[in-house]
Formats: structure tokens, sequence, C-alpha cells
């Protein structure tokens, strides 16, 4: 009875453990389907959904920028690209298989798949499998696309610029972020989303772009269409419309010609910005397209840096172009009338050393307004000398010199030098010299086309100061954020001083562009001509004779500089040109800065100017 005991308490104990245990596991088992089922309900259907749903973007119409007159110069083109799907990856190869047999890839985008596919698994989300497809190859793969699980056929844009290299500083261009997604928030992406790299197209990007829209889409297992979930459609882009004359934009292209330089023309009263053509140039369509690290690097180290919008951020000795503002400057600070003369020799001495005038046997006695009209370096010596550098830099930074305007124009990189500007860079005390090749526009001085351009307006518009534009109506709202501003900075009878002295370098005898007056009363040129040296001349060459130009090597020859406007009594139009290693401003820019003033008359007015003298 005993050990019939012990047994039957041996076997009820061995019953209890495994009960026990059974139990035990079953609570487990109920334990982590509740927390399946329940408690972690929303979180496996969240995995769930994002398996069975694809969220696809609808990327926006980018807004066009058009001329002034309302033609298209950047406007959208529609191309397709095959994409393959995350969700589909499994599948990859056989669907790449049977990709490959219905239309041809090359050897590098063969090698560009399998690269991008090793992305696909860490971004979980597209990659380009074959750019800008033809009619064909998009026919083929549509009446298939049932049996290519994944495959998707991407609709999207690229910009197409109809006049090419002449707005390309201008417009910029637009090109896709890399891997083509551009981030939009933490974690989401848009493929095939262009964003403004340069130009207009960068600095309005926010009103060109639009806004996107989603598409939920319900797929099977293999990733292919089942239903729409939801759509929110995106929202087109803004129009830009700027204030370039097509035109004339193309005319001062033409105009240029193969010359390296900038032309600009500005309306006189406001500042709008008429044409600014900078050669050479570059064709921003080779943007649009998917560009390798060859095709950039070649672009990058063309000759002549075609890249650079030299109007806007050229930098060049502006040479005697930027005698006006010496001239108002000694005016300003009651140094100098319009009558008192100044004697040159051909020389200014300072100390030991002497500073050459361009004329070798000098120009005699001379007042302001005729050693404005000959571009007596020497009269620009004692004023510069008699100024002092401060005040110079200070009448040209209230004539525009190193101002910012807003971000398409930018910082200027220009230097107006003055004495803390050579201590802060140079740790150096400025010297009388230095100020002596200021006051004829050479030395430290560095300015952009812009800023003569500028220079011009504010002298001429009477103390009113103009500020430049390049906009004239966002999505048809017109843009007046740029009107003239009084500021009475100078007398009025300083600045027309000034603005006589320019009508007397082209339209009289002696003026260094006499050449380039025209017999219209209606339409008279005033301006200003340059030479700008890039290279210094020894005393041995002076005395054996300086070496023309055209025997120079290209690289030391010196730019070409003129400033003017039109009509000299009624300004509507001012022009600033550099031809970079040209020669002399009065042979070369003045002729051509004539031109686009006539140009602008007809271009903007409808009326022809003859421009034949006698």
């Amino acid at each position: 009875m005993l050990n019939e005991k012990k047994k039957k308490n041996k076997v009820l104990r061995r019953v209890l453990l495994v009960g026990s245990l059974k139990l035990l596991v079953f609570s487990a088992i109920i334990g982590r389907l509740y927390k399946l089922q329940v408690v972690d309900k929303d979180k496996y259907k969240t995995l769930s959904d994002n398996n069975r749903i694809n969220l696809r973007f609808q990327v926006p119409t980018r807004g066009k920028i058009i001329d002034s007159k309302g033609n298209i110069i950047a406007d959208n083109k529609t191309v397709y690209s095959l994409t393959y799907n995350y969700t589909s990856l499994n599948n990859f190869h056989s669907t790449l298989e049977r990709l490959t047999k219905l239309i041809n890839f090359d050897d590098i985008e063969i090698n560009s798949i399998q690269e991008n596919i090793k992305k696909l698994v860490y971004n979980k989300n597209y990659i380009v499998l074959k750019e800008y497809i033809s009619w064909t190859e998009l026919s083929i793969i549509y009446v298939n696309l049932v049996d290519l699980p994944g495959i998707n056929i991407k609709t999207s844009s690229i910009r197409e610029y109809s006049r090419g290299s002449y707005f390309a500083h201008t417009i910029g261009y637009t090109s896709y972020s890399e891997d083509k997604n551009t981030q939009v928030s933490n974690d989401l992406k848009i493929p095939f989303y262009l964003k403004g790299q340069n130009g207009v197209e960068k600095v309005y990007d926010n009103y060109l772009k639009g806004v996107p829209g989603t598409e939920e889409i319900e797929v099977n297992a293999s990733g292919k269409f089942v239903r729409r979930l939801s759509l929110i459609k995106s929202k087109p882009g803004k129009d830009i419309q700027l204030t370039i004359n097509s035109e004339m934009q193309d005319f001062a292209n033409t105009t240029l010609g193969s010359n390296i330089g900038a032309a600009l023309v500005v309306d006189a009263k406001n500042g709008d910005i008429l044409c600014s053509a900078s050669t050479p140039s570059y064709d921003p369509n080779i943007f649009s397209k998917t560009l390798n690290v060859e095709s950039w690097n070649k672009i990058l180290n063309t000759a002549n840096a075609p890249l650079i919008n030299r109007p806007i951020k050229g930098l060049y000795p502006p040479g005697s172009t930027f005698k006006p503002v010496v001239a108002l400057a000694a005016l300003k600070y009651g140094l100098i009338n319009s009558e008192e003369k100044i004697f040159c020799n051909g020389m200014y001495t300072l100390g030991d050393r002497n500073f050459h005038c361009w004329k070798k046997g000098g120009h005699g006695k001379l007042n302001l307004l005729d050693a404005m009209a000959q571009s007596c370096d020497t009269y620009f010596y004692d004023l510069a000398l008699r100024l002092g550098i401060d005040k110079i830099a200070h009448t040209a930074k209230l004539l525009g010199f190193g101002k910012y305007y807003d971000d398409f124009f930018g910082i200027p990189k220009s230097i107006i030098p003055n004495k803390k500007w050579k201590k802060d860079n140079f740790n150096e005390n400025w010297q009388k010299g230095e100020t002596l090749n200021v006051g004829i526009g050479q030395g430290f001085l560095l300015s952009t086309p812009l800023e003569l351009a500028i220079m011009t307006g504010n002298i001429i518009n009477k103390g009113h100061i103009i500020s430049p534009n390049i906009i004239k109506s966002i999505s048809g709202e017109n843009i007046n954020t740029n009107k003239i501003i009084y500021e009475n900075n100078f007398e009025i009878e300083h600045l027309n001083i000034v603005k006589k002295a320019m009508y007397k370098v082209i339209n009289t005898p002696k003026g260094t562009a006499w050449k380039s007056r025209i017999a219209d009363k209606d339409f008279e040129i005033a301006g200003k001509t340059g030479t700008s040296q890039v290279r210094i001349i020894t005393a041995k060459e002076r005395e054996t004779g300086i070496i023309k130009n055209e025997d120079l090597p290209f690289e030391k020859r010196d730019h070409a500089l003129f400033i003017g406007f039109a009509p000299y009594n009624n300004p509507k139009y001012i022009t600033a040109v550099i031809l970079e290693h040209a020669g002399g401003g009065a042979s070369q820019a003045a002729p051509l800065a004539k031109k686009l003033l006539i140009a602008a008359r007809k271009f903007i007015e409808g009326v022809d100017t003859d421009p034949i003298v006698s």
C-alpha cells in the first residue's frame, strides 16, 4: 500500500509539473497573441500597409520664365523614365531579365542599375533604371507592364531653354538633386523634383517649383497595382516675368560676338535690366539631363570661364570710367570748380616717382569738363591727391559701389579701397601713390559692369538713386520693390557738371569717343571711355616706346570699357560695356555701346536712329 501511494504521488507530481509547464507555455502564447493583436495592432497594421500601400508623389509643373513682352524663355518638356520600386525587390532579377529582352540597355546603364539596386535596400524608395526613354520604348513597356512587377513609367519634366546660351547667366539652370530625390520632409522624398541651381531659377526657386501632390495606391504581394486609395493634386509653380527684352538680349550677344566680356543696358528711370549679355556663355539645356562628372569637369575647365556672369560678377579695374566719381567727389568737397584749370605736361611727380598721363606730350591747361572729355590722367592724379582715398571711397559708395540689392545680384566682391581696407588686408598703411592710381581707376580698385551702370544712373538722375531690378512680375503681379528713391547726396549743380563733361567725351572733337557720336539731336549719346591696364609698363619701355596692344600676348592687352547713356537731355537708357583684353575703350567698347543704345531705342520704343555722322 505504501509503495502504491508513493507511486501515485510521484505520478501526480509529474502531472502537475507537466500541466504547469503547459499552462505556462499556453499563457505565453496567449500573451504574445494579445500583444500582437491588441497592444501592437497599430504598429503591425502600419507595417502591413507599408508593404501593401505605395506612396507616390505628383511632381508639380514648374513655373515658366518669360521676357518683358511675354515670350517664353524657360519652359517644361515632358520626358519618361523607368523606375523600380522597393516593394518588389524580391522580383528584381526576373523583372530585369524580362525588361532587357524588351528594350535595349547599354553596358553603362546595366552597371548603373547594379550599383543603384544596392542603394535601394537602404533608401527603400525608387531607383531609376533608364532615363529619357523614346516613344517606341514607352509603348513596348506600357503593353507589357502587367508582367513587370515593380516597374513604373515615371512622367517628369525637364527644363527647355528656347534661347540657349543667350540667357544662360541670367536664367541659370535646374537639375535633380543626388539620386533624383529631393527631400521635402524628414521621411518623405520626391523623385524627379527639379531644383534651381543658378540665376533666376535658383533665387526664385520657391516661386517656380510649386507644391507637390501625393497619391496612395494599393498593390498586391507581387507589387502590381490594385486600386488608388487617395489623391492630393499638386499645385503648379508661379510664372516669373523678367524685365529683359529678348530682342535686345539677342542683339547684345550677337554684337559681343567672339569677344570676352559683358554688355548691359539698364532703364535709366527705374533700374530695370533690359539686357545683360556675358560672353563666352554655355547652353543651359545641357544641365536639364543627367550630367556626368566628366562632362561637368569639361565645362569647368573650358577656357575663359563661360560660367561666370560677367555683368554682375565680373571684376575689373574700371580705368577712366571711374573718373566721374573722382570729379564728383572733388566738387562735393569743394576742392575744385568746373573752370579751374590744371596743367598737364604728360606726367605727375610725387616724391621721386613719376605718374604718367596716357598722352606723352601732355594736354596743357584743362578745366574739369575738358579733362573728362580728353581723359587727362594728370588732372585726375591731382584731384585724387587733394581728396585722399577715404573721400573717394565714400563718394563711390554713395553712387552704388559695393551695395547689396537682393539675392539675385548678390553681395558684390568689388574692392573700393580705403585706409582701413588696406590695414585690414595687408596690415600696411595707405600710400599717397596708391591714391593716384585709384584716381584713374587702377590700383587696388575693382568693380563690376553693373556697378558702373548704376553709378552712371545715379549721376544723371538729378539726385535720384536707382537700384537694379530683373523681375517685372510674378504670376502677373507687378513687382515694384526697386522704385527710384530720392537721396540728396549731391548738389544738382555738381551732378550736371559731371553729366555735361560726359557729353563732351562724345560730342566734341577732342573727346575720346568723338567717333561714336550720332547726328540725331533727339538721341545724343554721352558717356565715358576707359582703358584699364593689366600689366606694368616699365620706365625702359616708356623710353623705347610703349608696345602696342596688338603686339602683346592676348592676356597682357588692356581691357576696353565704356559707360554711357542716351538721350542726353532726357536719359532713358544706360549702358556699360567691358571687353577683356580688347585694347582701347574709345576704339573698341564705345562703338559697341553706341550700337546697344540705338538698338534699345528701336526694340523698346520702335524708333530707328541713323548711326551715321559726317
